[in-house]
């Protein structure tokens, strides 16, 4: 009798020890894949933002006119608005890994590409090239991160990666203008190709959960009506959300220079250090943000916060003009932003079912990039009729109607939770 205890004992033992050293593994597996996401997303941002102060030099070395600037500029967000939506699909069909690969190719031809690029045809192609790939990269890491998440850490993962979106926009414009001072034009673009070839490595080891072997729940004709219809509804309420929110951001990021340099009579140096603190808060600021969104379980919550933050953030730069005030508000922008696209990221992991999330978190930013190229050209016509100012209050009611479609969709989910069953 003695014995045959002992023996279950020993069984239970064993079997929870098996069960321990398989959940060490998969955290294991987790923590690496994890890992390489957020370099491929430091990557995706930086290789975006790092030509920012190479213009100069392309202008002076092609003798490339203004207008011609402002096309290689556009067309890195037409790229990007043409690709999110085709790499959501192309993730559908071909799984993550294939597509993370390939995106990874397209990405080291692009930048040993441009290093040699001998006229503004080819630089334009590289350009539009860069957009694609950046996007399409994009959609991979949150539709994978979302993927590998549960309810329960969804929020922490996205926290992750929006950090390191925000050590790519403070190291691209960094570490190429360092470079090249001290090197030649060619060496950032080596430098990334270099970084892009690791994480195809890395990738290439990777395990994915196949969702193209997982059996597909089949639903009668009638549910599927109504789950298209539903999904299309929060496809146009999602992507007007981050339509108005990337408009907001495109506007500042393409005026803030103007009105600092005219306005508050900054210097570059100044200019700079702005830009500077927002991408050190975002990228601080992410993680604990992200931990906080899984605790409260309230995603539009801290998405409504982000934005009111950002509104803030826009309050200050216009009433004041010391200096301390106007970096503060970079601060407080800076965690605003975080605010809103981990959460806003995590409750798309949260809502839309797994076999349809790629597609449609691609349809989401490639629709809002739309806001990227138009609201600029707005903000523009609004500002040479009135006031350097204009853009920005522009900005503010932008930011005022996401946060208002935001708490509809809020009061909606709340209500539906608190539905009785029966």
């Amino acid at each position: 009798m003695h014995n045959k205890e002992s023996s279950k004992k020993n069984g239970s033992h064993d079997a929870s020890s098996k069960r321990g050293f398989e959940d060490m593994v998969r955290n294991l597996y987790l923590n690496r894949n994890i890992a390489c996401m957020i370099v491929i997303s430091l990557i995706a941002n930086m290789s975006g933002s790092m030509i920012l102060p190479l213009f100069a030099i392309y202008v002076e070395q092609f003798g490339i006119s203004t207008l011609g600037m402002s096309i290689l500029f556009s067309l890195f967000y037409v790229g990007r608005f043409l690709g999110g939506g085709m790499a959501g699909q192309i993730y559908e069909k071909i799984g993550a890994k294939r597509l993370g690969l390939s995106l990874l190719i397209a990405e080291i031809v692009c930048m040993l590409l441009f290093p040699v690029a001998g006229s503004f045809i080819v630089l334009s192609i590289l350009r539009l090239l860069q957009g694609l790939v950046a996007i399409g990269l994009t959609v991979f890491v949150r539709v994978t991160i979302n993927h590998m998440s549960t309810a329960e850490n969804r929020g922490t993962l996205n926290g992750y990666i929006s950090s390191s979106e925000g050590a790519g926009m403070i190291l691209g414009p960094l570490i190429s203008g360092v470079i090249v001072f001290y090197f030649s034009l060619s060496f950032p673009f080596y430098f990334v190709a270099f970084f892009a070839c690791i994480s195809f490595v890395a990738v290439s080891r990777m395990t994915f959960a196949n969702s193209l072997l997982k059996p597909q729940p089949q639903h009668p004709p009638f549910q599927k009506s109504q789950r298209r219809i539903k999904l299309t509804k929060q496809l146009l309420l999602y992507s007007t959300v981050h339509f108005l929110e990337m408009s907001a951001f495109a506007i500042f990021l393409t005026y803030f220079s103007v009105y600092a340099t005219y306005k508050l009579h900054w210097s570059p140096a100044e200019i700079s250090l702005a830009f500077t603190i927002i991408g050190i808060s975002t990228f601080v600021s992410a993680p604990f943000i992200g931990k906080i969104s899984d605790m409260l379980k309230d995603r539009l919550l801290l998405c409504i916060i982000g934005l009111l933050l950002i509104m803030m953030e826009i309050i200050l730069f216009l009433w004041f003009t010391e200096p301390w005030i106007v970096y503060l508000g970079m601060f407080i922008g800076g965690i605003g932003g975080a605010s809103y696209l981990d959460s806003f990221y995590s409750q798309l992991g949260d809502v839309i079912p797994e076999d349809n999330r790629s597609s449609f978190i691609g349809n989401v930013v490639s629709l809002s990039e739309l806001g990227a190229i138009a609201s600029p050209i707005i903000a523009g016509a609004l500002m040479e009729r009135f006031s350097i100012s204009t853009p920005f209050y522009y900005n503010m009611i932008l930011v005022l109607i996401a946060i208002v479609i935001q708490y509809v969709i809020r009061l909606k989910s709340n209500s539906v939770k608190k539905r009785p069953i029966a």
